[in-house]
């Protein structure tokens, strides 16, 4: 039995894996893709102390797979299939094996919402996206963004330095951070659509341009936009699909018994932010270094 299972390797996981190195307590680290989680897909960290002037999501992740590997911490790649508990421990069930836990840290972040209709129509991964990473080498497209809070507008400064955006927002005000929604007001080759409500998508078989047909209701006004690609950003959910229903009903006992760690956008709702994330991390780490020491 390992003392503690870190889930995902993004800035919460990361931060409790290096402090419990730090501290000799024995750990592994699981994540089922990159390092990073969702900080891989920012255009631009500004707020994360330290980091000035700001840079790119993906710079900053790789500075911490160096800081990993400095740190002789190794990552174990594994998709995590389900989490229970039984007797006192935790068992991880994975694609490869299973890892009996004392203590486990989830650190698993969020997973897209799905589209809905009438998206749901469209060809996954191929005309419809829920993350930037497939669409960011794309070039002279046009591109429609889905949302109206601050991942839709770092995503359309993302993608409109080689392509035309559209950000379609179904309400009349942008929730995104004023800063991000004045850089994409006065970017030439982003345009924002305010209350225009989704009613239909199409493909033009001719083409392959995907027709989206929109409704102010407020006006009455009909609109149509013909784009390439469509990235949703339509909001998020912890990504805790893997939890047992025992543990799920459970899961609040267990923290409180400081066995089970919420750490990072898996725990925070819409707080999703880098510093907030990697202080989650730390905060979990140093708890179960407390115990440690009684």
């Amino acid at each position: 039995m390992i003392p503690v299972a870190i889930i995902g390797a993004g800035p919460a996981g990361i931060a409790a894996a290096i402090h419990l190195q730090r501290c000799s307590i024995g750990f592994m680290l699981l994540e089922k893709n990159r390092i990073g989680g969702l900080l891989r897909e920012a255009n631009l960290v500004e707020n994360f102390p330290g980091i000035t002037p700001g840079v790119p999501g993906r710079t900053l992740t790789a500075r911490w797979q160096r800081q990993l590997g400095a740190a002789g911490i190794q990552l174990e790649k594994a998709r995590v299939l389900c989490l229970a508990h039984h007797d006192g421990h935790f068992m991880i069930q994975t694609e490869k094996q299973t890892i009996a836990a004392a203590i486990v840290i989830l650190a698993c972040g969020t997973v897209p919402l799905p589209a809905g209709p009438p998206l749901d129509q469209l060809q996954p991964h191929t005309q419809l996206f829920n993350s930037i990473l497939p669409l960011v080498n794309s070039r002279q497209k046009i591109i429609t963004v889905i949302g109206g809070g601050d991942a839709a507008c770092d995503y359309a400064l993302n993608l409109a330095r080689k392509n035309k955006v559209h950000i379609l927002n179904r309400s009349g005000k942008l929730r995104a951070l004023p800063l991000l929604l004045d850089r994409c007001r006065q970017h030439p080759d982003i345009i924002i659509h305010e209350n225009s409500m989704l009613t239909h998508a199409t493909v033009n078989a001719g083409t392959n341009e995907i027709i989206l047909k929109t409704l102010d209701p407020l006006r009455k006004e009909k609109n149509e936009i013909a784009c390439h690609r469509i990235l949703t950003a339509i909001g998020r959910e912890p990504a805790l699909q893997f939890l047992h229903p025992e543990l799920r009903a459970a899961i609040a006992e267990l923290q409180s018994q400081k066995k089970v760690f919420l750490a990072g956008d898996a725990g925070n709702g819409r707080f999703r932010q880098a510093s907030l994330a990697a202080a989650d991390g730390l905060r979990a780490a140093m708890e179960i270094q407390a115990r440690e020491i009684k």
